[in-house]
C-alpha cells in the first residue's frame, strides 16, 4: 500500500483501536456516507400561474392540463408580445411560437429587495433574476431567515439554461456606446449560482451546473454528496428556463423534436414530440438529523442518487436502455433500497413515443416489474400537465414527487385513458394513475425521479417519505386546538406595498387550509423570516382574529405599524399574556428582534414551524426596448 507518511500514520492509529472501536468508527462513517437528506423548503414559478408548492399540487391532483397548443405568444407587463411574428425572419416560425407553456411578465424584477441597482438589473439575464426571487421564496418556505442561516455553510447549486437575453439587441445592432460593465456577469452562467450566494448572503460552495434536462437532478446529486461530506450544512438547488430567443424553437423544430399538435403526451398513443415550456424551481436541502433538531417539517427525504453517461451510445442525444438501467441500479444501490420497494417513478418521458417505449422497458427491467404479478409500479410525467421545461424540467418533476410522498397520494396521469399500445402494460406491473391514487403501500413510501440530458447525461434520484412522528402539542386547556394565546403576529417586508401583498398572500393561504394554529403561524413568522423595514404587528387570540388581522394589513391604505384593533386583555378580561403579546408587538414595530423564547410556557408549548408563503416581491420593469424582438 502506498500513500505517504499520512496514510502510514493513520494505519498506525487504527492498530491501536479495539475491534469494538473500529466497528463504531466504520458504522459512523457508513452513516455519514448514506444518511438521508431532507427536502425542507421549495419555491417555484411555473406556467399556468403556479407560484407555490400548494398551487402546483392542486393543479396536478386535479389533472389540470395547460392549453399549450393554443397558448399564443407570451406578453410582458405592458401587454406587448415577446416576439413580433410579422417580422420577415420570424413569420415562418409563427405557428410553433404560438404553442408553448410560457411565463408572463418576465420583464419584472424586484431589484430593491436584493439591493441591486437599476442598470445592473436591466443587464441581468431574466433567468438570473427569476432564480434569485424563487430562491428567496424557497428559503422562506424552509423558514431560513438570515439569523437562522448565520454560522451555517450554505451551498448553492444552480442550473443555467441557454442565455438568450442579449440575442435581440445583437440582432438589432445595439450601438457600441451602449455597452455596460454589468453585461459580463449579467450573461455569465457562473453568475446563476454566484448571484444567489451574494444577494442572499450565503457562505459556502456556489456551483453552476448544466447537463441539459438532467441538470436539476444532477445538481441534487452533487448537493446531497456535499451535505453528507459536510462541505455545507444547507443546500439550495435550483433551475430556470426561459425561451427568450424564437430561433431555439426553430432549431428544435428542424430536429423533429417538437409536437406538431403542440402538446406533450407521454406514454399515450398520441405521443408525437414535446412542446417547449418555461419555469423555475428551487428546493432547500438539509441533513435529516439537522432538520429534526431545527424543528423543521420536511416534505420528503432523498435516500440516494446517481449520474451516468453511456459512452457507447449511437448518438449524442440518445438515452439507450442500458444506460437508463445502469443509472437506476446505481441510484438504488446508493439508497440501499430494493427495486421492488419503489412504488412510483416520475419519468423523463417528454412526449417522444419511441422514447417513452424505451423508458418503460428500462423501468420494467431495472425495477423488477417484468411480471404483471409483481407489485405495481406507477409511472408518470408532469410534462403532460405543464409542457416540457427543458433545462428546468427536473424541478416540477422532483417537486411533484416530493409532494406526492408528503400527501401519500399519486396524482392522475393525463392521457391514462389512451395508453401507448406498444408499451406492454398487460405483461408488466407498470401502471398509470387514472385518478388521485392512495399510495399503494401502508409502509414507508418510496419513489424516484429520472432526468435525461440531450447530450447524454442521465440522472436518477430515489426519494422516501418522512418517518411519522408525534405532532407538537398545540391544544389549549379547553382542547380547542388553538393553543394558549394571545399571540403577537409580526409581519414585515422591504416596502409598505410589499407588506400589504405579503399579508394578502398569507390570508389566501391560511383561509384555504386547516392544518395550522395561531401559535404555529406566529412562531413561523417571528423566527423564520427576516424582519425588514416596513413592519406590522397585531395581537391575535384565535384563528378568526388572525385572519382578520391579515385582512386589515392587506387593505389598501393600511399603514405599517401596530394594529389599533388589538385587544390588550386575555379572554377573561384580566391583563396577562395579552399584555406580554402587546409588548412584543411594540418591540417589533420599534425595530427590535423578536424574543420568542419568552413566548413558550408549559401551557403554551413551542409548536413546529409551518410552510408558509414568504414576503411578497414587487416587480418593476427592467427590460430595455432594444431587447424586444421587433
Amino acid at each position: 500500500m502506498t500513500g505517504g507518511p499520512r496514510v502510514t500514520s493513520y494505519i498506525d492509529h487504527l492498530e491501536t483501536l479495539s475491534r469494538k472501536q473500529l466497528m463504531v468508527m466504520l458504522a459512523r462513517q457508513h452513516h455519514e456516507r448514506t444518511q438521508p437528506v431532507a427536502v425542507v423548503g421549495m419555491g417555484c414559478r411555473l406556467p399556468g400561474g403556479l407560484d407555490d408548492p400548494d398551487e402546483l399540487w392542486n393543479a396536478l391532483r386535479e389533472g389540470r392540463v395547460l392549453p399549450t397548443e393554443s397558448a399564443g405568444v407570451p406578453e410582458d407587463s405592458l401587454g406587448r408580445p415577446r416576439w413580433n411574428l410579422a417580422a420577415p425572419d420570424l413569420a415562418p416560425l409563427a405557428g410553433r411560437l404560438r404553442q408553448g407553456a410560457y411565463l408572463t411578465d418576465v420583464d419584472l424584477f424586484d431589484a430593491d429587495r436584493f439591493g441591486i441597482g437599476a442598470q445592473e438589473a436591466r443587464d441581468m439575464d431574466p433567468q438570473q433574476r427569476l432564480l434569485l426571487e424563487v430562491a428567496a421564496q424557497a428559503l422562506a418556505d424552509a423558514n431560513l431567515s438570515r439569523q437562522r442561516l448565520r454560522g451555517r455553510t450554505t451551498g448553492v447549486y444552480a442550473v443555467a439554461g441557454p442565455v438568450e437575453y442579449p440575442h435581440a439587441w445583437l440582432r438589432g445592432g445595439r450601438p457600441g456606446d451602449g455597452l455596460s460593465a454589468h453585461m459580463s456577469t449579467g450573461s455569465s452562467p457562473s453568475a446563476f449560482s454566484g448571484r444567489i450566494a451574494l444577494s442572499l448572503g450565503l457562505d459556502g460552495p456556489a456551483v453552476t451546473v448544466d447537463t441539459a434536462s438532467s441538470s436539476m437532478l444532477t445538481a441534487v446529486h452533487l448537493a446531497v454528496r456535499a451535505l453528507r461530506a459536510r462541505e455545507c450544512d444547507i443546500a439550495l438547488v435550483g433551475t430556470c428556463n426561459l425561451l427568450l430567443s424564437p430561433f431555439g424553437t426553430g432549431i428544435l423544430d428542424r430536429a423533429g423534436m417538437l409536437s406538431p399538435t403542440g402538446r406533450s403526451r407521454p406514454f399515450t398513443r398520441h405521443a408525437d414530440g414535446h412542446v417547449r415550456g418555461e419555469g423555475c424551481g428551487v428546493v432547500v436541502l438539509k441533513r435529516y438529523a439537522d432538520a429534526i433538531a431545527d424543528g423543521d417539517r420536511p416534505y420528503a427525504l432523498v435516500r440516494g442518487s446517481a449520474v451516468h453517461a453511456q459512452g457507447d451510445r449511437p448518438g449524442i442525444s440518445v438515452a439507450p436502455a442500458r444506460g437508463q438501467r445502469t443509472v437506476i441500479e446505481r441510484a438504488l444501490q446508493d439508497a440501499d433500497v430494493a427495486p421492488e420497494d419503489v412504488q412510483y417513478v416520475e419519468a423523463q418521458a417528454n412526449g417522444s413515443r419511441i422514447g417513452g417505449q424505451i423508458e418503460a422497458e428500462a423501468l420494467a427491467d431495472a425495477y423488477a416489474r417484468r411480471s404483471p404479478d409483481a407489485p405495481p409500479l406507477y409511472v408518470g410525467s408532469c410534462k403532460a400537465n405543464l409542457g416540457y421545461l427543458e433545462t428546468a424540467s427536473g424541478a416540477p418533476g422532483l417537486m411533484k414527487t416530493v409532494l406526492a410522498l408528503a400527501h401519500a397520494e399519486i396524482p392522475p396521469q393525463p392521457g391514462e385513458d389512451e395508453p401507448d399500445p406498444d408499451i406492454p402494460w398487460g405483461r408488466t406491473a407498470l401502471r398509470l394513475a387514472a385518478k388521485p391514487q392512495p399510495w399503494p403501500t401502508r409502509g414507508r413510501r418510496r419513489a424516484a425521479v429520472s432526468g435525461f440530458g440531450f447530450c447524454g447525461t442521465l440522472a436518477h434520484v430515489v426519494l422516501e417519505s418522512v418517518p411519522e412522528r408525534p405532532a407538537a402539542a398545540e391544544s389549549g386547556p379547553a382542547g380547542t386546538g388553538e393553543g394558549a394565546g394571545p399571540w403577537p403576529l409580526l409581519l414585515s417586508a422591504h416596502t409598505a406595498e410589499a407588506l400589504a401583498r405579503t399579508a394578502a398572500r398569507l390570508h389566501r393561504h391560511l383561509r384555504r387550509r386547516a392544518d395550522w394554529t395561531p401559535a404555529a403561524v406566529c412562531r413561523t413568522l417571528a423566527e423564520g423570516r427576516d424582519h425588514l423595514a416596513a413592519r406590522y404587528a397585531a395581537v391575535v387570540h384565535d384563528r378568526a382574529g388572525l385572519l382578520a388581522a391579515l385582512e386589515r394589513a392587506a387593505a389598501a391604505g393600511q399603514e405599517p405599524g401596530l394594529d389599533d384593533a388589538h385587544d390588550a386583555h386575555d379572554a377573561d378580561g384580566a391583563p396577562g399574556r395579552a399584555a406580554d403579546a402587546v409588548r412584543h408587538a411594540r418591540r417589533h414595530i420599534a425595530g427590535e428582534a423578536p424574543a420568542t423564547d419568552e413566548w413558550w410556557t408549559a401551557e403554551a408549548p413551542r409548536p413546529d414551524l409551518l410552510h408558509l408563503p414568504g414576503p411578497a416581491l414587487v416587480g418593476r420593469r427592467h427590460w430595455p426596448d432594444h431587447h424586444n424582438w421587433i
